[in-house]
């Protein structure tokens, strides 16, 4: 069921056995893991059914260091939460967005990694994984690349043994955002509250537990939500941001005897990597491994990366790539142009410096009747790209494409001084606004320059061609592009003293409160992190389960009210 929070009356309480706080994907995972458990479960979202921007505001913040999106616009409160941006162009012509795990190594303590080793292994984490793309409507659980070559669609015979290939899945959007609210709106076991803020969690006398969730809605109502079991489900700058706002018993938050709550943040990025210009430029013709395919049902992606061995030998972070076959700069340029004229016609608006865009596309015109042909015809991209697949199903491609661009996905690795904390200022609904403070260390970009050489060498021997490294800004910093998957500030650590939750994810100290998501994350590999968040998540829902299997009471001996319906 869903219901509308603005409805209640104030001062409304609501009892369940378990409520979870966030309804994006982790959240809503978890709601439907409790779909006919006997167990009363209410699940609550800050937003409704469309982005809002009076509700999207409660995220705004302050930023320093590296950092400068605003925080409001690096995730949506909204039910589905940010899958409702995730417009991949799957093969099969769904949105769609990228899927892999974690590497076993991610889950070591490696030297080189400072803070690194989770108190779980990659095995620990593979049946739920597997579970997790079963939810999603993704084939098996299987990234090796061998299980997804097929004739015409080999991966690179790579003779070194410093680079292997391997594969991203991708899973559709609309499970987050049509096929799990459809399930939750006709549960009669899961209550699911839209426009419910969660601004603080109420702790017992001695902070042992969680007694409420309280919640405001703009209307100027206060509702509370008691529950035997809580899990903030909500992602990795509002998790810590509740921990630390809810401090009316342990003054610096739950969980953070020790000051770890909203450290170790970390966030993926992009980094381009250079070109190879192929020696026989035929070779593209070649590459349809690393193209997004149908494959017996499923979207795949060929990747490259950094192997475990050659991680350990130099120290490095981990580090993928993949591989996209380029027009000439000059045509390049001509269909950015041709976005930006396309884009300012929309707006009804006079783009800027108007004649240097129509040069650019007298430049480049040949190429731009060439690629919309292809478009109507084949339904082929624009332009090769993170968005959209297909150009290997076209012929002749050496005669558009004289170049190869390697463009990375790379860790970051966690650093307790990148962190967020609370400010002074308060949001519309008086919660203490965040602070991020985001920067790379040196050593990790000095890894990720070793992880492109050891690329670039083992790519070229396999016959890709010569190297052109990407050229760095004046600074001489590398240019790294957040990817909005933010991770790590209520990290898991079996020692409170260097993490926020235990290998169950239960918050340190506060027996019925647990985090899922990438929160708890202890490192991040580069892999984006949505189906881990669903393994944690799934994983986190059997522990409850269990935990709370044949017992009709709360932890106080007293008797559990019903839940209210609409």
């Amino acid at each position: 069921m869903i219901i509308d929070a603005r409805t209640l009356p104030d001062g409304e309480t609501v009892h369940a056995d378990v409520c979870i706080i966030g309804g994006g994907p982790a959240g809503t995972v978890c709601a439907r893991e409790f779909l006919g458990s006997g167990l009363r479960v209410v699940l609550l979202e800050s937003g409704g059914r469309q982005r809002d921007a009076r509700t999207q505001a409660l995220s705004a913040g302050q930023l320093s260091g590296e950092v400068t999106e605003p925080l409001e616009d690096t995730h949506l409160r909204q039910l589905g939460g940010t899958a409702n941006h995730w417009i991949i162009k799957m093969a099969d012509k769904r949105f769609g967005y990228r899927f892999a795990p974690l590497d076993p190594i991610d889950f070591e303590a490696r030297e080189g990694c400072a803070h690194g080793g989770w108190p779980i292994t990659r095995a620990d984490l593979d049946p739920y994984y597997a579970r997790a793309h079963a939810a999603c409507g993704v084939g098996p659980f299987d990234y090796r690349a061998a299980r997804w070559q097929s004739e015409g669609a080999l991966p690179l015979d790579l003779p070194a043994q410093d680079v292997e290939s391997s594969t991203f899945m991708f899973a559709p959007t609309a499970t987050f955002t049509t096929d799990i609210p459809r399930q939750l709106e006709a549960a009669a076991d899961v209550h699911a509250y839209l426009h419910a803020t969660v601004v603080e969690l109420l702790a017992s006398a001695d902070g042992q537990r969680v007694d409420e969730a309280v919640v405001r809605t703009f209307e100027g109502r206060t509702l509370r939500f008691a529950a035997r079991r809580f899990v903030l489900a909500c992602n990795a700058l509002q998790a810590p941001r509740l921990l630390l706002a809810s401090h009316r018993v342990h003054r610096d938050g739950l969980g953070n005897a020790h000051g770890v709550v909203g450290r170790y943040y970390m966030d993926h990025s992009l980094v381009p990597s250079g070109n190879f210009y192929p020696h026989d430029r035929r070779i593209v013709n070649r590459l349809a491994f690393y193209d997004m395919r149908l494959l017996e049902g499923s979207s795949v992606l060929g990747a490259l990366h950094v192997s475990p061995e050659a991680m350990r030998r130099e120290k490095l972070r981990n580090f993928c790539a993949t591989l996209f076959p380029m027009p000439p700069q000059r045509d390049v340029d001509a269909l950015l142009s041709a976005k930006e004229l396309a884009l300012a016609l929309a707006d009804r608006r006079l783009p800027q410096a108007p004649g240097h865009h129509l040069a650019r596309l007298w430049a480049g015109r040949r190429h731009l009747v060439r690629v919309a042909y292809e478009k109507l015809r084949h339904d082929t991209p624009i332009m090769p790209g993170f968005g959209r697949g297909g150009w290997s199903r076209l012929q002749n491609n050496e005669r558009k494409y004289p170049r190869l661009e390697l463009l990375a996905f790379v860790e970051q690795s966690p650093n307790p001084d990148n962190r967020v904390t609370l400010t002074d200022e308060r949001d519309e609904l008086g919660m203490p606004r965040l602070r991020l403070h985001y920067r790379w260390d040196d050593a990790d970009l000095d890894s990720i320059r070793r992880a492109q050489q050891l690329m670039a060498a083992a790519l070229s021997a396999a016959g890709l061609g010569r190297h052109e490294p990407a050229v760095p800004p004046p600074d001489g910093r590398l240019p790294v592009v957040g990817l909005h998957h933010m991770a790590g500030t209520a990290r898991m650590h079996d020692d409170p003293r260097q993490g926020v939750v235990d290998r169950h994810c239960r918050v340190h100290g506060v027996g019925n409160l647990y985090v899922a998501g990438s929160a708890v994350f202890t490192t991040g590999g580069y892999a984006n992190p949505t189906l881990t968040n669903l393994a944690i998540t799934i994983r986190v829902a059997d522990h409850l389960r269990r935990s709370l299997a044949g017992t009709e009471t709360v932890d106080d001996g007293q008797p559990q009210p019903a839940m209210r319906a609409a």
